[in-house]
């Protein structure tokens, strides 16, 4: 079943005139609030919304949501996997506790949908949702569900997926291929995006923009530096910015100052969209929130997965970039400073190559997808969601809702 969508000429009721309650659960990393707060902001765009976040506590997630005026509360409870039987069994134990203070929050909030976004408190969260019959969507950003998505799935209406490929894991009558939803400085950012050739002047110039990303960063990081050193004592004077993650960033600072290599380096991107617009290549690890901007931005990258990541999820998620010839992907402990430093020349001496890239990853980019996922919220709430002219157009021929 598909709906597209077409240019609204009169609404009998309108999400500007309503307040829509919306409880969001999830987060601990980048990768799982960034899609929560992208759906939030696309909800705000079209009315008023109350939001109750229930998340983690920890640093990457406060400081995300820090400066929002949305009602924010911790959720102590722990992760099933990755820490042991003895360390399960104790998260098994706390679920009952961790359900009812969740059921106690949204009792009292009284929320028109919840959204779980992953990360281990999500299934505390849409369970108590479910005790209180009030509607629950889900959204997994990974190629692979995590066992805390696929385990909540069984309490939520609508499950939201960012691969078609991932259809399969959940389903089928409830699952909803939306892909993963943006930031909006990065959507707003294609607007003034140009399209440039990435060779500049020379072959020996290009703009190289490394993701360190917020676990594991240190090897990436020591990694592209060591590549972009080699690379620069050869004569390739590469424009860099280089994202470090707060806790390596004077270390990665140092190694560029003694080595003369300028480079701009900063522990976050906050504006991520004018650096993806700036960028000819990109060098990152392979969470599917990263890899949701490249494709939108139409950007070529070097993938170098996390290696500890759950389930392998970044492998996955890298390979089905390098399949459609968007990306070069690599283990991190098969590749080394001169390996890469020859993968990005080769790049960089084959600008044509760097442009197909491009417009394959732009072919996998799901832009729409935070006004897609806010709409279905609204309409299991029970409102009008209203799309604006601008929305209407760039949607037009798309379909929205593409029930697999």
């Amino acid at each position: 079943m598909s709906r597209e969508i077409h240019k609204h000429k009169t609404i009998t009721k309108s999400l500007n005139h309503q307040i829509t309650k919306l409880v969001v659960a999830g987060g601990g990393t980048g990768g799982h609030v960034f899609p929560g707060m992208a759906v939030v902001e696309a909800m705000e765009s079209h009315g008023h919304i109350d939001v109750l976040w229930i998340g983690t506590g920890r640093p990457v997630e406060k400081n995300a949501l820090s400066g929002r005026k949305w009602d924010y509360r911790i959720l102590n409870t722990r992760p099933l996997r990755g820490s042991g039987l003895a360390a399960t069994m104790r998260s098994l134990a706390g679920l009952p506790f961790s359900t009812i203070r969740a059921c106690s929050w949204l009792k009292s909030f009284r929320p028109h949908v919840v959204l779980g976004v992953g990360g281990y408190v999500s299934g505390p969260a849409l369970l108590a949702a479910r005790m209180l019959r009030i509607p629950a969507a889900l959204h997994e950003q990974n190629l692979i569900p995590g066992l805390t998505n696929r385990l909540a799935s069984r309490f939520a209406k609508t499950v939201f997926v960012s691969f078609k490929e991932t259809v399969k894991y959940f389903p089928k009558n409830r699952v909803i291929f939306t892909g993963n939803p943006i930031r909006k400085n990065i959507i707003q950012s294609l607007s003034h995006q140009i399209t440039k050739s990435p060779n500049h002047s020379t072959t020996k110039s290009l703009n190289l923009l490394v993701l360190g990303g917020s676990q594991g960063a240190r090897c990436l990081n020591r990694l592209a530096g060591s590549a972009i050193q080699v690379l620069w004592q050869s004569g390739f004077h590469l424009e860099i910015i280089h994202q470090t993650g707060k806790l390596d960033m004077p270390h990665v600072e140092k190694f560029y100052k003694d080595a003369n290599i300028p480079a701009k380096v900063t522990p976050f991107i906050s504006n991520i969209g004018e650096s993806y617009s700036w960028a000819d290549l990109v060098i990152c690890r392979a969470g599917a929130g990263t890899l949701a901007e490249l494709t939108t931005m139409g950007k070529p990258s070097i993938l170098i997965p996390y290696p500890w990541a759950t389930d392998s999820h970044q492998d996955a998620n890298a390979g089905k970039l390098t399949e459609a010839g968007a990306a070069k992907y690599f283990l991190e402990e098969e590749i080394g400073a001169i390996k890469l430093a020859g993968e990005i020349q080769s790049l960089l001496e084959d600008p044509q190559k760097l442009i197909n890239m491009g417009e394959n990853a732009r072919k996998l980019g799901k832009p729409t997808a935070a006004t897609e996922i806010a709409s279905t919220l609204i309409e299991m709430a029970g409102h009008t969601f209203s799309y604006s002219e601008t929305e209407t157009n760039s949607l037009k021929g798309s379909t929205v809702r593409n029930h697999v």
